[in-house]
C-alpha cells in the first residue's frame, strides 16, 4: 500500500510538474509572437479600403480573413484588426502560429498536422509547396473528392495571406477622389452590423421560446388554488401574452439587423443563399403572428421555424460577405421571384410542423387538417407564381423560359407533389386527416432537395455553392 501511495504521489508531482512546464512554455512562446497593440489597431477600425468591389471600413475586411483562415471571428482574445494588422507587419512570426482551419482529417494527416489548425509553414518545404502534389483536376469532369475541396479551401486561405503579405489585400481610398468615400453614417451602419451578432442572438432566443411555448401548451391553464384562494401571479404569468411579445421583439430584432444590411449592400438581401434564409425567417415570424389569433401552436411553430432557419445560416455561413451582385442580378425579377418562393416555402414549413402536431395529438388531426388545408391553397399559389416570375426573368436575361436547371426542375416536381391534396374531392387519400398530414410532411423533403440538395449536390445555373 505504501508503495502504491508513493507511486501515486511521484505521478501526481509529475503531472503538477508536466502542467507548469507546459504552461511556462506557453507564456514565453506568447510573448515571443510580435502583436499589434491594441489602441493602434483600434484607430484602424473605420479605416475606409476597397474590398470585393465596394467601400468598407477595414473592420469588414478583418473580420472577414479572420473568419475565412479560422473559421471564427476572433482568435486568441484578440480583435480581427490586431491579427490581420499584425499577420502583415510580422509575416514570419505568425507564419508559425496554428490559425489555419483543415476541416478534412486525411489532409491533416499528410501534412502532419495535429489538431484542427495548421500553420503557413506547414504547408511548405522550402520553397516547395506541399500542397501541390496532392492535387489531381478532374479530368473527366465529375465532382471533387473530399480531399479534394479541403485542398481548394487551404490554398485559398493560403492565397489570401500570400495576399495579405504582398499588400494586394488591402486597397485604402485613393487620394485623387475618384473613389467617394462612406459617409458617417454609412461607416456607423457597417460597424453596428459588424459587431451585433443578429443572426446567433437570434436563433438561440428563437428555439428556447418554441421550446417553452410548446411545452407550456401542454401545461394546466388554470390556475391551482389553495385553500379557496386562487394564485394571482399564475393566473397573471399565463395571461401575459409571452409568445406574442417576444415574437413581436424577435422580428423587430431581426428586421433591423435585415434592413442594416439592405442599407449597407445597397440592394435588397436575396441575391445568395445566407441572405435567402434570413428572409426566410423574417416570413416564418410575421406568418406566425398573423396565425396566432386563430391557431394557438402558431407562435410556437413560427418561434422554432424561424430558429432552425436561422441556425442553418448561421452553422452554413453560406456567403455572409456583403458584396455587389453579377450583372445578370441586377434586375427586380430578382426580389420578386426571390421573394415569392421563399414566402411559400415558409408556408410549407407551417404545414410541416402541423403535421407533426397533429400526429401527436390525433384528437385535433381534423382540425388541424382544415388548417393545413387553408394554408396550401396560398402556399401553391405563391410556388406557382414564383416558378412562373423566374420564367419570365430568365427568358428577360438569357431568351429563354424554361432550361431544364436541376432547380426548375426540382421547383415543378415540388409543386406537383403539393398540387396533388388540394384534389381531395378526386383523390380521397387526402379526405383522411392521417395520410393528409403523413403526406404533407414527406412532401417538405422536396422543398429540402429543392433548396439545399440543388444548391449543395446537384449544381446547375441556381446553386448558391
Amino acid at each position: 500500500m505504501k508503495g502504491n501511495k508513493k507511486s501515486l504521489i511521484t505521478r501526481y508531482s509529475l503531472l503538477v510538474a508536466l502542467i507548469v512546464l507546459a504552461t511556462t512554455a506557453f507564456a514565453q512562446g506568447t510573448k515571443k509572437l510580435s502583436i499589434v497593440p491594441l489602441e493602434e489597431a483600434e484607430e484602424k477600425v473605420g479605416m475606409q479600403v476597397i474590398y470585393h468591389d465596394r467601400v468598407v471600413p477595414l473592420n469588414t475586411l478583418a473580420r472577414d480573413f479572420v473568419k475565412k483562415l479560422y473559421g471564427k471571428d476572433s482568435f486568441s482574445g484578440l480583435t480581427p484588426e490586431q491579427i490581420l494588422l499584425s499577420w502583415q507587419r510580422y509575416p514570419k512570426e505568425w507564419a508559425y502560429v496554428p490559425a489555419i482551419k483543415i476541416k478534412n482529417a486525411e489532409l491533416r494527416s499528410k501534412l502532419g498536422v495535429r489538431g484542427n489548425y495548421a500553420r503557413m509553414v506547414d504547408l511548405f518545404v522550402q520553397d516547395d509547396y506541399r500542397l501541390r502534389k496532392w492535387w489531381k483536376p478532374n479530368t473527366d469532369g465529375g465532382k471533387p473528392t473530399p480531399l479534394q475541396k479541403a485542398i481548394i479551401e487551404t490554398d485559398e486561405k493560403v492565397a489570401l495571406v500570400m495576399m495579405l503579405q504582398n499588400g494586394t489585400l488591402i486597397h485604402p481610398l485613393p487620394t485623387d477622389g475618384s473613389v467617394e468615400p462612406l459617409s458617417d453614417t454609412e461607416l456607423k451602419a457597417e460597424l453596428l452590423y459588424n459587431t451585433i451578432p443578429f443572426t446567433k442572438i437570434l436563433f438561440m432566443f428563437n428555439l428556447t421560446m418554441g421550446i417553452l411555448l410548446l411545452a407550456f401548451r401542454t401545461l394546466p391553464h388554470t390556475p391551482p388554488q389553495g385553500r379557496g384562494v386562487k394564485c394571482p401571479l399564475y393566473l397573471s404569468i399565463c395571461s401575459f401574452p409571452w409568445g406574442k411579445v417576444g415574437m413581436g421583439t424577435a422580428l423587430l430584432f431581426h428586421l433591423t439587423g435585415y434592413l442594416l444590411r439592405w442599407y449597407i449592400g445597397g440592394r435588397i438581401p436575396l441575391s445568395n443563399g445566407y441572405e435567402t434564409m434570413q428572409f426566410l425567417a423574417l416570413c416564418i415570424m410575421i406568418f406566425a403572428l398573423f396565425m396566432s389569433r386563430r391557431f394557438r401552436p402558431a407562435l410556437g411553430f413560427g418561434f422554432l421555424l424561424s430558429g432552425f432557419t436561422l441556425l442553418v445560416a448561421y452553422l452554413g455561413q453560406m456567403n455572409p460577405q456583403i458584396t455587389p451582385l453579377m450583372p445578370v442580378l441586377v434586375s427586380p425579377w430578382l426580389s420578386l421571384h426571390v421573394s415569392v418562393i421563399m414566402m411559400a416555402y415558409a408556408l410549407f414549413a407551417f404545414i410541416l410542423l402541423n403535421g407533426v402536431w397533429a400526429l401527436c395529438l390525433p384528437r385535433e388531426a381534423e382540425q388541424l387538417m382544415t388548417y393545413s388545408r387553408l394554408l396550401l391553397y396560398p402556399a401553391v399559389f405563391l410556388l406557382t407564381a414564383g416558378i412562373f416570375i423566374g420564367a419570365v426573368w430568365a427568358n428577360v436575361s438569357w431568351g429563354r423560359y424554361w432550361g431544364w436547371d436541376p432547380k426548375e426542375v426540382w421547383a415543378l416536381i415540388t409543386l406537383l407533389i403539393y398540387a396533388l391534396p388540394l384534389h381531395g374531392v378526386s383523390l380521397p387519400w387526402f379526405r383522411q386527416p392521417r395520410f393528409f398530414h403523413i403526406y404533407l410532411i414527406v412532401a417538405f423533403l422536396s422543398v429540402l432537395i429543392t433548396y439545399f440538395g440543388v444548391n449543395f449536390f446537384l449544381g446547375g445555373m441556381h446553386s448558391y455553392a
